[in-house]
Order: C-alpha cells, then sequence, then structure tokens
C-alpha cells in the first residue's frame, strides 16, 4: 500500500492562474507566465556581465523580480535603517560578539540522473573543498590574505565564522551533510529555481541550505545568488526578507569549490564566498543599486566608494576617481575573478556580528547541534501502514548509532506476534479492525538506549472496506509553478468580445479538454475527481470526463466516466478544490485522462476553463479536442502545461462488506469545507466516535461526542482529502471531505 507523499500542499488556490490556449495558434494573450518572463527578461537584459558574457551574481535582481512580480519585502532603506541600530548596540555590547562562530550547512546537489561526480552530480571531494574554502575565507587564513594592498591592512579583518556539514538530517538520521536529490530537469531558470528550493530546503533556523545546479533559461550564464536576511524587532516595519523555505545561496555547479567542474577564472571558490557574504547582509561593494558613480555606498564605513564593479584582475591602485587610494577591487564583495578577490573589513564583520546576534534563522543557526555526531536513534517503517483485516506489514529496521547496535525489541499491539526481538521481525498480521501502536527499542555496545513509539501508526479497516491510499495527478500540487495575478483574456480571433475564454468556448471550436495523468496499478478504483478551475460561466450544457488513453498515440478514446454540468455551475468556487464523486466507481491499471466538455456550438460566454499548471521541462499533459481533427496533443503549439486535476484511486472493495451506515444517514457537512465541518450521526444516537485522518493515513483528530452532533475545526491543516470515520452503535462510515481554504 502507497502512502501518499505528493498530496495537494497548503497553497494559494486563490492566486493560481491559467495560461492561454490562444497562445498555440500565434494569438497575444495576456498571462501572469509571460508577464514573469517579460519582468525576468527585461531585469536580465539590464545586468552586468563580465567580458566573456557571464553574470559574476544576480542577488539583486533577483530581489527585484521577487519585488517586481508581487513579492511583499522589505525595502533597502528599511534593512539599513535596521542593522545600523544593531551595529550601534553590537558596539556598545562586546559580550555578544563571538569568536569562531560554527554554522551548519547543507549542501544540496540537483541533478537530472548523472552519475555521482559527472555532469552537475559534483563529487563529494568538489563539495568539501568548497566547504574548506569558505573557513579559509571567513577565518581569514587563506593563503593570498597577506595580499592585501598596505592602505587596506589597517582595516582588513578576520570574520571568525567557520562552517561545516551537517552531520545529523532533520529526521535525527546520519547525514553527509550533501543531499543529492534527482530533480528530472535539465537546468533552472529563475522561478523554477525558486520552486526547486521551496521544495527540498531542509530547516533553515538549523541549516545554510547550498544549493548547486545546473543554470538555463533566463539563468544561463548566471554564477550564484543569495537571499538577503530579513530584519526584526523594529516596530512598523515588515520583516520580510524572504520566504523561509527559500532561504540560502543557489550557486552554479561549475562555480562551486577548488576541484572537479570548476571553471576557470571562478574555480577558487569565491562565488560561495560573495554570495555567502550577501545572506549575512552584505552588499555589493560599489553601492547596492549597481548604478555606479562615487555616491553610490555599501553602507560599510571602511570600504571606499568606487564607480563601478572590477572585473579581470587590477592592480592596485586603480580606478582612484572616488578616493585618494584605488578601489578595495580584492574585496570579497567586488566582480574581480576568483584569484584576485581575499578579504572582508572590520566594518562587513560588524554586519556579519548584527545579523548573526539578531536576525531570524541566523541567529538560530549559531545554537544547532546537527554538526554534532548523531546519537543513538530508534526508528523504523512499516508497509502498509493501512490496510484491511488479515492482512500483513512487513517491517524495517531504520534505527542508528554511532556505536554497534546489539539489541531490537519490538512491540505491535494488536498484531501477531505481538513482539519480536531482533532486527528483522517476520511480517505481522492484524486481524481485528482498528488502529494500533508499533514500538520499538534499541541498544547499542556502548549502553545506549532509544525507543521510538509511533501511535497511531497502523490502520486497520474492516474486511470489504475499501482502502484509499493513492492520489494521481498529471502535476505535482507540492512543486509545479503556479503564478500570481488577475490577467484574463478573451478569445479575440474573431474580433467579438464575448466569443469565451481560452480553454472554454473559442473561435477554433474545441469543445474537450483533458490533462493525462500517468498511473499504473492493479485492483484499483477511482473513487473522486478534483479540479480546480479559473472561469465558469453561462448556462450551456457540458460534462467531466474520465477517458482512457487507448486512443491512437495514447490520445483520449473510451469515456469512462460522465458528470453533468452546466458551464456556470462553479462560478462561487473559482480557484478551489472542487470534490467530484465517481459513482459507481471506475476500474483503472493504466493511464487515463481528466477534464472536461461543452457543446459544440455554444452561447457566446458559456465557459468552462481548469486551471493550468507549468511542469518546465516534465512535457506537455494536455490535449484539446478540435473541431474536424479529433484529440489533438497540444505540444504540436509549442505548449507545456499540466491541468490541475487529479483522482483518488481506491482498493476494490472484495471479501464480504461490513455493515455499515447508509451515507445518507451520517451526514459530514459542508463538503467541499473551509476549515470546519459538522458531523451529525442519525436520529436515536446519543454517542459516537469520530476518527479523522489525512491522505497518508496519519491521525490528526479523535473524538467522542455525548450527542449526535460534533464540530470539527481543521482550519490548521492543510487543503487535501480527508477521511472522516464514524462509529455509531457498533456501526462504522466513513465519509470522504475536501478541504479547501
Amino acid at each position: 500500500m502507497k502512502k501518499i507523499t505528493l498530496l495537494i500542499s497548503a497553497f494559494a488556490m486563490s492566486s493560481m492562474l491559467m495560461y492561454g490556449q490562444t497562445a498555440r495558434k500565434a494569438m497575444p494573450i495576456k498571462n501572469t507566465h509571460s508577464i514573469h518572463e517579460k519582468i525576468t527578461t527585461d531585469i536580465i537584459s539590464q545586468v552586468s556581465r563580465t567580458p566573456d558574457g557571464l553574470v559574476r551574481c544576480f542577488t539583486v535582481e533577483n530581489e527585484k523580480i521577487r519585488k517586481a512580480t508581487g513579492l511583499k519585502t522589505e525595502s533597502d532603506e528599511q534593512f539599513e535603517s535596521w542593522i545600523s541600530q544593531k551595529i550601534v548596540e553590537q558596539s556598545n555590547n562586546s559580550t555578544t560578539l563571538k569568536a569562531s562562530r560554527n554554522i551548519p550547512v547543507v549542501v544540496h546537489v540537483i541533478h537530472n540522473g548523472d552519475a555521482v561526480g559527472s555532469g552537475e552530480n559534483i563529487s563529494d571531494a568538489q563539495v568539501n573543498s568548497q566547504i574548506t574554502a569558505l573557513n579559509l575565507d571567513f577565518s581569514a587564513t587563506n593563503t593570498d590574505f597577506g595580499n592585501t594592498p598596505a592602505a587596506f591592512q589597517s582595516v582588513a579583518a578576520n570574520p571568525d565564522i567557520q562552517f561545516c556539514l551537517a552531520t545529523i538530517d532533520p529526521n535525527g538520521q546520519p547525514t553527509t551533510g550533501i543531499d543529492r536529490v534527482n530533480y528530472g530537469v535539465a537546468s533552472f531558470g529563475q522561478a523554477a529555481t525558486e520552486s526547486m528550493k521551496a521544495a527540498t530546503s531542509w530547516d533553515p533556523t538549523k541549516y545554510f541550505n547550498i544549493w548547486v545546479v545546473r543554470f538555463g533559461g533566463d539563468l544561463n550564464g548566471v554564477l550564484g545568488y543569495a537571499q538577503f536576511p530579513s530584519t526584526s524587532g523594529l516596530t512598523g516595519l515588515p520583516s520580510n526578507g524572504g520566504a523561509a523555505n527559500t532561504d540560502g545561496i543557489a550557486i552554479g555547479y561549475n562555480y562551486f569549490g577548488t576541484t572537479g567542474a570548476v571553471s576557470a577564472p571562478f574555480n577558487k571558490g569565491r562565488t560561495v564566498t560573495h554570495e555567502t557574504g550577501h545572506w549575512l547582509g552584505l552588499r555589493h561593494i560599489w553601492g547596492e543599486d549597481g548604478a555606479g558613480g562615487c555616491s553610490s555606498d555599501d553602507y560599510v564605513t571602511d570600504t571606499p566608494n568606487q564607480q563601478d564593479e572590477n572585473y579581470g584582475c587590477p592592480s592596485y591602485p586603480s580606478n582612484a576617481s572616488c578616493s585618494n587610494g584605488g578601489d578595495m577591487s580584492m574585496n570579497y564583495m567586488d566582480y574581480s575573478n576568483d584569484a584576485c578577490l581575499y578579504m572582508f573589513t572590520n566594518g562587513q564583520k560588524a554586519r556579519f556580528n548584527a545579523v548573526l546576534t539578531n536576525s531570524p534563522r541566523r541567529v538560530s543557526l549559531l545554537t544547532s547541534n546537527v554538526c554534532g555526531v548523531a546519537s543513538i536513534n530508534a526508528n523504523f517503517t512499516g508497509t502498509p501502514t493501512t490496510l484491511t483485516a488479515g492482512q500483513t506489514v512487513t517491517f524495517t529496521d531504520q534505527s542508528y548509532s554511532p556505536n554497534t547496535l546489539n539489541s531490537w525489541n519490538w512491540t505491535f499491539t494488536g498484531g501477531t506476534p505481538s513482539s519480536f526481538v531482533g532486527q528483522t521481525p517476520p511480517a505481522i498480521t492484524y486481524n481485528t479492525a482498528g488502529t494500533y501502536a508499533v514500538s520499538l527499542t534499541v541498544t547499542d555496545n556502548a549502553s545506549g538506549t532509544d525507543t521510538e513509539t509511533k501511535n497511531g501508526y497502523i490502520v486497520v479497516n474492516p474486511v470489504g472496506q475499501a482502502v484509499c491510499d493513492s492520489f494521481a495527478s498529471g502535476f505535482n500540487w507540492n512543486t509545479d509553478q503556479f503564478y500570481t495575478g488577475a490577467y484574463w483574456d478573451v478569445d479575440v480571433c474573431t474580433g467579438a468580445p464575448n466569443d469565451g475564454y481560452i480553454m472554454g468556448n473559442n473561435c477554433y471550436d474545441d469543445n474537450g479538454w483533458a490533462s493525462k495523468v500517468t498511473f499504473t496499478g492493479t485492483n484499483k478504483e477511482i473513487t473522486d475527481l478534483i479540479y480546480v478551475f479559473d472561469q465558469s460561466s453561462g448556462t450551456g450544457t457540458g460534462n467531466l470526463k474520465v477517458w482512457n488513453s487507448n486512443g491512437a498515440g495514447g490520445k483520449p478514446n473510451t469515456v469512462m466516466f460522465s458528470y453533468p454540468i452546466t458551464t456556470g455551475q462553479f462560478s462561487a468556487n473559482l480557484h478551489q478544490l472542487i470534490l467530484v464523486p465517481v459513482s459507481p466507481a471506475v476500474t483503472v491499471t493504466t493511464n487515463f485522462y481528466i477534464g472536461n466538455d461543452h457543446t459544440v456550438t455554444p452561447l457566446n460566454g458559456d465557459t468552462l476553463c481548469m486551471a493550468i499548471s507549468d511542469p518546465g521541462a516534465n512535457g506537455n499533459q494536455l490535449w484539446a479536442n478540435e473541431a474536424g481533427t479529433g484529440w489533438k496533443d497540444l505540444s504540436a503549439y509549442s505548449i507545456s502545461y499540466k491541468g490541475t486535476v487529479g483522482a483518488i484511486i481506491c482498493d476494490k472493495v472484495t471479501g464480504v462488506s461490513s455493515h455499515t451506515l447508509q451515507t445518507s444517514e451520517v451526514m459530514v457537512r459542508p463538503n467541499p469545507s473551509t476549515g470546519t465541518i459538522t458531523v451529525i450521526a442519525p436520529s436515536g444516537v446519543s454517542n459516537f466516535s469520530v476518527v479523522v485522518y489525512n491522505a497518508i493515513g496519519e491521525q490528526i483528530a479523535n473524538e467522542k461526542v455525548n450527542s449526535n452532533v460534533l464540530k470539527l475545526n481543521l482550519e490548521n491543516q492543510p487543503n487535501g482529502v480527508y477521511f472522516i470515520k464514524v462509529t455509531a452503535n457498533g456501526v462504522v462510515t466513513t465519509e470522504k471531505v475536501l478541504l479547501s481554504k
């Protein structure tokens, strides 16, 4: 039984926006995706480049893109007001200035299936070489620190900061601090990088996240970029320097470290030193806005103003137009080649101190213990964790100790056998419906001991009750892109203002749209569909449908399920999760399509539009039923999208059906819900129990009621499918509820 790991996450459904089908036939259309791309393109077109056409640092530009596309972040002025105040406080309290501060690091190596040591899946040696370089630079022990010109030696500083690869992962398990992720994407543009970061981040209050990637698209030629720290403590000012799950730095794989795939002249690890400087609150040395001129300022008193950034390897003194000496081109926050960068200043160190002592997520890193030696840790997994009475579960030990484990003691409440001594227990049979705990105690040869107890870990359903353990979708609710804004456009190819919206009634006479869902399974059936709609208007007739994929070339073919609707039926529920029951359930063993259609020539304005997500390099999943030609894969028009649809997949009911109440007798309302759910038992029932499970089988509520009405508050739970199990007078009813806030 598979646990659902790619279910609907708590993202802002109200911000999703569909992209236009008009684009496939060279028609203009406004959409937030193209607007985001235009903003990015415009900003990148103005970025400074090296003589070889590379972008030394993309941090400032990334901040501009985030702000231009609607992210509410603090201004430069607000940050500088905060940090200047903190620097003063630091100077008046020397006890807060700690030496040799240690920051735990996780390096996420993002690749596309390459073997370790090839392509962007860089070797451990390359990762370790970067940590070594970072520690040398942030302790002023780099061999070239002695090259500091005499004019700057009095301000050249030792930041007293060290970095260690984490030895304990977020689950308390041992790690090398190198997190290799086969993301299935060849290269990453700006939006894709930010999405990838959010999907792979480790807790930024415990880890300094560094992502090593192959940049491409609108980030082609970029060496790296950082997220600035957030502020705190100033009344009336925002404290948002950026989302927690994107906090860190992203670096091109061939500019990371000092060995392996690195490319000269950026092969000394100074790209990471530079971006880490930003991550700890430094600006570019010539002035943050990049406008140049002697009045530009990096807000550090002991770095001389300079006209512009430096490239190559200038000899000191050079470009002395702004000071009596020359530019501090050897400062890590300039753009000189790696071999010609080798110093921070005391003023820059003061900013590090202020950030590490006050900034959210930075200050907690200094007390994070994830660089310590992992202690003995009991852990295990079971497969499956949701089953039918009479079935078995296989348990696997995943315990760890820095020493040698020598004993394992298992307890299986409700299982047969109920206990076992040893590392690998036999298959455990559960004969009685219920929810059961599993416990494991381990010891090692150094007298260490630990116990892991997982309450409600095993869910056993009565014989005959279907087990719903899968959510199938053509896209990933957690990582695929949704773009914000309110850019809608009618299909104007005939000049009529009311032809309808793209993906709905339009002048191409398309009347069906389907999104492909890849699936393989046996003894499974579809019990519910989930849709998100962007537009719903008019009174025309249509259907929500499921097709098999047996047509020529894998196109939609036989209709497996059809649910009649009107085109305006969902006008009050746009950008919300819509749950559609499939009755009778549809058997499914292979790929299928979910979509909708409407009358071939509906009235103007009759429109029903699926929302669309952008799968990036994963390929198009959308098909259109075109007038005269039938089903057409929209990749033929260079479209690469997925419909925001999904299906709940359950085991087919077998065996003797248990005695259950009729669904109409136990009411769970409303469905979908925005957070509060009312459970009403049949008349005459004065007490009953309610257990709520999320779609991956975790118990999130357990209530006993002395009346026949219960109100459940699920407002703190993420959007998704929940199972409400009601037991009244010994009879069990399970209802599926969709939470859509």
